[in-house]
């Protein structure tokens, strides 16, 4: 007997002594990448609520929560701005964690994972869900690193030292003095710097921080789930640009896959021919677009109008896409506001005279009242035909018209190869670009042909049953 009451005095001693070197939650930092659309800071609220919930059911005080979007911090999703900020704030951690809105955080396995490491040896940790490239990509500018250079998928969010985060955070102001033109994958450009400037310090992968939800995850990113039951396809037009060179090559492609799906939709060329008689001439030019789109935006305004439509989608004739995914992804947003969505790329957006802009191939989407700002006379004019589309009419001109775009990771401005297998394999999709050395068709049956069969023949057997 007083072996068993001596063995359980030393269990309960050997308790109480690892709850006092267990890590506190209050020495975290988490900072939520977030972005102020209210569906978007919706979901950033909701991440900063539950993490709360579960230190207070640790009966531990929570890590300090910082939303990004709450933040006067120009280009803060490239997050190189956000160490200087912090820095300068003095806002002290031993441990400084990065994630999105839609990151899935269990707070007692985060915990217990960063507890494995003493923060004064691992001084340049650095841990994350690892993603890497299969070979040279546009999105990364064709550089040569491949399976060697490990970048961080950012909704499994990643963690780093406060001695890597110091050490980081006193080169960032620099950097960002730098001349550095496009910010396009956050992650990638992240990676990059941490391994320049911080002493060659490179990601650790750690598995729990997953792609896909399992038992044994610490964070995972949260699956898209729509806000609302789908609205009719008629809620939208859709402008899609091409020229006559293209007529047969592509539109062949894309009228056979998902602009089947369209009730409003017209094709934008500079010629008409047998194989576009219901097509709609506007400028064209051999680069830029901007006449183009513009005109574009001019000829569909009144569409909108009369037949009541919230929503214009503009895409190039090679982006492919799932109008059923798409559509669901509308039912978070209220067309009643001035709403620009899209894939959002930066040109030297940490400046003060820099701007993010939606790129266009990835498929833009404006909210009605914002279409008809953009075409008020005087407000948008394009500077020259040639002038970049989207860097002015979605970048230059939101900025001017006050209106901050809203990003989604679920519209991509490549060819799915061009994209971690991982980084895929935590999301559906809604669009991909460019038919360069792939076969369209493939990537439409691979990616977004059962979604749009589903939605579609429900939506047609709705139909049947009200008539």
């Amino acid at each position: 007997m007083i072996c068993i009451k001596l063995g359980c005095l030393i269990f309960s001693t050997l308790l109480l002594f690892c709850s006092t070197i267990a890590l506190d939650p209050s020495d975290i930092v988490l900072i939520v990448l977030s972005q102020e659309e209210g569906y978007n800071a919706a979901q950033a609220k909701l991440l900063e609520s539950e993490v709360v919930k579960q230190a207070k059911e640790l009966e531990k005080e929570p890590p300090k929560i910082i939303l990004t979007h709450t933040l006067d911090v120009y280009g803060a999703w490239t997050i190189v701005p956000l160490l200087a900020y912090l820095n300068d704030q003095k806002v002290e951690a031993q441990w400084y964690m990065f994630c999105t809105e839609t990151t899935v955080i269990r707070l007692s396995k985060v915990l217990s994972i960063l507890d494995k490491y003493d923060v004064d040896i691992y001084k340049n940790l650095w841990i994350g869900h690892a993603l890497y490239d299969k070979e040279p990509t546009i999105i990364h500018h064709y550089a040569e690193h491949t399976k060697r250079f490990k970048y961080p998928n950012l909704a499994s969010g990643f963690v780093m030292s406060k001695h890597l985060f110091q050490g980081l955070a006193n080169q960032a102001n620099e950097f960002i003095s730098s001349t550095v033109d496009f910010s396009i994958d956050a992650s990638y450009e992240f990676a990059t710097f941490v391994l320049n400037e911080g002493k060659g310090a490179r990601l650790t992968h750690v598995p729990e921080f997953c792609v896909v939800s399992n038992d044994n995850c610490a964070t995972y990113p949260k699956p898209f789930y729509p806000c609302s039951k789908v609205p009719a396809k008629q809620n939208a037009y859709v402008a899609v640009k091409t020229c006559a060179k293209y007529h047969v090559e592509r539109l062949a492609v894309i009228r056979k896959t998902w602009t089947q799906y369209a009730e409003n939709i017209g094709y934008f060329t500079d010629t008409l021919d047998e194989n576009l008689p219901d097509g709609y001439i506007v400028p064209s030019t051999d680069q830029g677009h901007c006449a183009k789109t513009y005109a574009i935006l001019k000829h569909v305004a009144p569409i909108l109008e009369e037949k009541n439509l919230a929503w214009l989608i503009i895409t190039d004739d090679d982006t492919m896409l799932s109008l059923a995914r798409l559509f669901k992804f509308l039912t978070c947003y209220n067309p009643e506001n001035s709403l620009a969505l899209g894939e959002r790329y930066g040109y030297r957006t940490t400046k003060i005279h820099g701007y993010d802009y939606l790129t266009g191939g990835s498929g833009v989407i404006l909210s009605t009242p914002l279409v008809q700002q953009i075409i008020r006379p005087g407000v948008c004019k394009c500077p020259s035909a040639t002038t970049p589309d989207d860097m002015f009419l979605f970048g230059v001109c939101l900025a001017y018209l006050g209106v901050k775009l809203t990003h989604s990771p679920l519209l991509h401005q490549a060819r799915p190869i061009d994209y971690s297998t991982a980084y895929l394999a935590s999301q559906e999709p809604i669009s991909f670009h460019k038919f360069w050395l792939i076969d369209p068709e493939h990537i439409y049956k691979e990616w977004f042909q059962e979604a749009d069969l589903e939605t579609f023949a429900q939506e047609k057997s709705n139909r049947h049953t009200e008539l």
